[in-house]
């Protein structure tokens, strides 16, 4: 697309589901490392982690099965690749009745029976199987791997649901696609395993479904009375209808579908809805992105003259500028005396209904016998079937209202081979969630907050001549066949740029700039934009409405070299006891020489919690610590406590307390300084222990007290130490003991099992003493 287009569409989920970061490069590899990748299962990764490495290919594995298996044929399930990553175990969700004989042993879906309920209109319908209407029933004709031949689509002016039908006229010629939706081996033949059963696969939010659906069609007049193929003896689409029908609730639900919604389904791409351009044809055209354009509505008599169907999809299949005597200059190159061409494509050519475009520049028309043998010669040459056919672009734009750009993501270019004349698409893909008091920090407008989102790095690197084209999607969890309402939440995201320098969008920069774009908050299932971005440094940041919890997938198309990576920090704890802490000069002989006189060398976490309290305003040293009726728990002195107790005996030296004192002095200063608000809650010592502050604050109180925690660990932090979505002195101080703690555990870990193996029972020490 051309530098600084940006089309701004919706789409309906994506390809491909992880549970981790991924990235794909256009020959299909994912990078599972390197020397300066580091595991994402840690938390943290390296910036080197981009859209330029291999991915695995797609493997298909059978799967074990109890039951019947229909037409004899094992379950299927993906794993690997965009569409099976992490967390695919294969097709094992979506709605699946029991399998149940009826009479003649066929079997009959008790979840979705063949009443009233399912249907979408209330008209006298007979529920008959395909052997009931014609003697010799078959699924398809055409073998594997072959498109489907015109008697064997849909009857494009049928009964049938038009956003279907749309899906699949466009996948008619991309056998491999399809026939992952619709497992071609299934059969009417009884020898072959014929059971009345069928299956079919739909794409759900990063994972392809299987639904299992029975052979009783609702018919009226022998004929399916919903989709049904040209050819009266081939029932593929009518038992597919019906299976899509089921995975939503029921026939009367389709009506409410897109195109887009179904060419998701169907395919799994980033799909987007936008008005027809002559920029976007020239960008989209030649990459692996799927144009399906809808025809306007026209008179009759206009349609005839035109040959084109009205509201009919047609598939825009390649683009050619050609030299001619005519008016109509370039909408591509804007090159005067040029001709911009569109080649479009509609599987029903050739058939009754026609949908042939019979104006300018078709093939008996005087601007094409205009042309010379060679460019004639030329055209025809990339018309790959006689389904397709030339017009200028000028009446294109004229006469279709909208175009859906389906993009197609690697795995599945690398799986279809009526695809690999296109330049492929680079992936990354990342499923996260949303946490209110975490990371659920709402739009852009929310300044204090907005920052908490998950963010994702986009590095565009320099020395490109062109500007990088970078989709962002953003889809909310969703599941149709469990509930018809995942569409009433709102989802967004927004991009910033960055200099290179800044590790993560914070606040402050937020409150300073604006952002570079954004997706408006919309109660869609996915939200998608396009961007055309130079070299330099992007963070997007998924949102929905403020403290609203879900789940989301992100996926980041971009058609060049570019780095992507989810912004994270390292789990440090940079002011380390033993080296500020422990040094016999911060230990104050008066206050030690007092401890002596009074409590026993070794005092447990009662008696450390009775010292901090007893001497809470009269003290010198343990001034601010304590107060009347306040002061640290038990929980948060037995956590102190913990920090010196290497030997796990639950005791304390009290040569260590001034040292802990002054480590809790030095947290509770920074919860003072960047914690609490200036409303003058937290001014006085004995208020200190009441306050409260937002829960969102939690990374930038940490920095404060000298430490740093990967987005995993904050979110544990905040899930366990905060309430109502705020967070507490006595909260903050126990993070910041049990971040202590567990770095110290670690090192004391890694050292023992270096020097022998560490036993079980010290493990489970280890666990629950901490």
């Amino acid at each position: 697309m051309p530098s600084g287009y940006r089309a701004n569409g919706i789409i309906h989920p994506a390809n491909g589901h992880i549970s981790e970061f991924s990235a794909y490069d256009n020959k299909g590899f994912q990078s599972n490392g390197g020397p300066k990748v580091r595991s994402w299962i840690n938390g943290t990764a390296d910036h080197q982690s981009t859209l330029s490495r291999p991915r695995s290919t797609e493997v298909i594995t059978a799967n074990g099965h109890n039951g019947t298996i229909p037409n004899g044929r094992p379950h299927i399930g993906v794993n690997g690749g965009m569409n099976g990553l992490n967390g695919i175990n294969g097709m094992n969700g979506g709605p699946n009745g029991v399998v149940t004989r009826g009479p003649g042993g066929l079997h009959e879906d008790l979840e979705f029976p063949p009443t009233t309920r399912t249907l979408s209109k209330k008209k006298q319908i007979v529920w008959m199987r395909p052997h009931d209407m014609c003697a010799r029933p078959q699924f398809r004709l055409s073998p594997p791997g072959s498109p489907l031949s015109a008697r064997e689509l849909p009857e494009p002016v049928g009964p049938g649901d038009p956003s279907l039908l749309a899906a699949l006229g466009c996948l008619s010629q991309l056998p491999r696609l399809l026939e992952r939706v619709i497992p071609p081996e299934q059969t009417f033949d009884t020898s072959n395993g014929y059971c009345g059963m069928f299956k079919f696969r739909f794409w759900q939010w990063g994972k392809w479904v299987e639904v299992r659906v029975d052979d009783r069609l609702p018919t009226r007049g022998d004929r399916p009375a919903h989709m049904h193929c040209a050819q009266p003896d081939i029932f593929w689409a009518a038992l597919l209808e019906k299976a899509y029908a089921k995975l939503y609730g029921g026939y009367a639900f389709l009506k409410f579908g897109t195109v887009g919604r179904a060419l998701q389904d169907l395919t799994g791409a980033v799909v987007q809805s936008v008005p027809p351009s002559g920029p976007l044809l020239g960008g989209a055209v030649p990459r692996s992105t799927l144009l399906v354009a809808i025809s306007g509505v026209e008179k009759e008599t206009k349609r005839r003259r035109s040959g084109l169907l009205s509201e009919h999809p047609y598939s825009v299949t390649g683009l050619a500028r050609v030299r001619a005597n005519s008016s109509d200059s370039s909408q591509i190159s804007g090159q005067s005396g040029d001709t911009s061409l569109i080649r479009l494509r509609s599987p029903w050519i050739g058939g009754e209904w026609g949908g042939v475009w019979c104006g300018a520049w078709s093939e008996r028309s005087w601007e094409w016998n205009a042309l010379n043998e060679r460019d004639r010669e030329l055209l025809s040459s990339r018309s790959s079937n006689d389904c397709e056919f030339w017009m200028s672009v000028s009446e294109f734009l004229s006469r279709f209202v909208v175009i859906w750009l389906a993009h197609i993501g690697p795995d599945d270019w690398a799986l279809e081979p009526g695809l690999h004349t296109r330049t492929p698409w680079r992936a990354a893909l990342a499923v996260r969630q949303w946490r209110a008091g975490f990371n659920a920090g709402g739009p852009h407008k929310f300044i204090e907050t907005t920052a908490t989102n998950p963010q994702f790095r986009i590095r565009v690197p320099a020395g490109h001549p062109a500007k990088a084209h970078v989709v962002v999607a953003v889809s909310q969890k969703y599941e149709c066949y469990r509930s018809r309402n995942y569409e009433d939440e709102e989802i967004g995201f927004t991009i910033y740029e960055v200099p290179p320098g800044m590790q993560r969008v914070t606040p402050q920069y937020v409150s300073e700039q604006m952002p570079l774009d954004f997706a408006p908050l919309s109660n869609l299932r996915e939200i998608a934009t396009f961007f055309a971005l130079p070299a330099g440094d992007f963070v997007v940041m998924p949102h929905s409405q403020q403290h609203r919890e879900g789940r989301f997938l992100l996926r980041i198309f971009a058609d060049q070299h570019t780095d992507v990576w989810e912004v994270n920090e390292e789990n440090l704890v940079i002011h380390n006891i033993a080296a500020e802490f422990c040094d016999e000069r911060t230990i104050d002989a008066r206050i030690l020489y007092k401890l002596r006189s009074r409590y026993p060398h070794e005092i447990e976490s009662t008696q450390l919690q009775a010292i901090l309290k007893a001497h809470g305003g009269n003290n010198r040293g343990f001034r601010g610590l304590g107060g009347i009726n306040c002061g640290p728990s038990l929980e948060l002195c037995r956590g102190m406590l913990a920090l010196r107790d290497p030997a796990l005996g639950g005791r304390l030296s009290i040569e260590h307390v001034p040292a802990l004192i002054g480590l809790m002095r030095f947290w509770k200063a920074a919860f003072r300084r960047c914690g609490p608000s200036s409303s003058g809650t937290a001014t006085l010592s004995r208020g200190i222990w009441a306050s409260k502050v937002s829960s969102y604050c939690l990374r930038g109180l940490l920095w404060a007290g000298g430490a740093t925690a990967s987005n995993k660990v904050l979110e544990a932090l905040v899930s366990r130490f905060s309430r109502n979505r705020q967070i507490t002195l006595e909260g903050y101080l126990l993070s910041m003991a049990r971040l202590h703690l567990a770095h110290e555990r670690y090192h004391s870990l890694d050292a023992k099992a270096k020097a022998s193996p560490l036993s079980l029972e010290e493990m489970i020490l280890m666990t629950i003493y901490s």
